[in-house]
């Protein structure tokens, strides 16, 4: 018997946790059953709290059988969840019928209103390998696509803000691809104010690189100050 199982006949459970109080100030939420592994952000808005995440319906992660019941339960999509703290409702909304995970955004907005998000688009294979990236925004409900190519996959998107911007996305997205066709891996620059188009700099490097998981974009000058 595995260690672990996913019990789809409960639901799943969200404390918002206050930023002064004690556990009694916890807010509990219960919605239908899912796995989340990675959160895009979180803010307030009004007597709401709104939560933005890649949602799985089932996982068999780090159980030795895999969960039994829908055949994609284990792609993550895109999901809003509005949780009212006047009268103790949540809504539970998918943004999209695309399987994505590792989302982020411009980091100067965590914990605040933003407009824009970013996620690793997964390809449609039984293997989680990405091949592109969306940018969603919110405001207007649409998306665009970045395709790597044929055969070439990446990873998290990491967004490195312009360092003169007025804008929310002004800046880029920096991941690493992998060509399988040529068994090497590039650090491809995407201008995310111009997602379809090509990469404004691919740095080209002669080996594989593994994919990995999270990263952050830390400038010169936020470096020199934690010294």
């Amino acid at each position: 018997q595995p260690g672990l199982m996913f019990e789809r006949d409960r639901p799943s459970r969200i404390g918002i946790v206050p930023r002064h109080g004690d556990n009694r100030s916890i807010r509990w939420f219960e919605s239908p059953p899912c796995y989340v592994f990675h959160t895009l952000n979180a803010y307030e808005d009004g007597d709401e709290v709104v939560l933005l995440a890649c949602r799985m319906s089932s996982t068999s992660m780090l159980m030795s059988e895999p969960a039994p019941g829908e055949t994609d339960g284990e792609f993550a999509r895109l999901y809003r969840w509005r949780f009212d703290l006047s009268n103790g409702t949540v809504r539970e909304e998918a943004l999209d019928d695309r399987a994505s995970d590792f989302p982020r955004l411009n980091e100067q907005l965590m914990g605040r209103s933003h407009r824009y998000g970013y996620a690793a688009k997964m390809a449609p294979i039984p293997m989680p390998v990405f091949d592109g990236l969306i940018k969603y925004d919110f405001a207007r409900g649409s998306s665009e696509t970045h395709e790597f190519g044929q055969e070439r996959f990446g990873g998290e998107a990491v967004f490195v803000p312009h360092p003169d911007a007025s804008d929310e996305d002004a800046g880029w997205l920096v991941t690493f691809v992998y060509d399988a066709g040529e068994d090497t891996s590039e650090l491809v620059v995407v201008n995310a104010q111009d997602v379809k188009s090509e990469p404004v700099a691919r740095v080209i490097i002669p080996q594989r690189v593994p994919y990995g998981f999270h990263g952050i974009w830390v400038s010169e000058e936020e470096l020199s100050r934690s010294i």
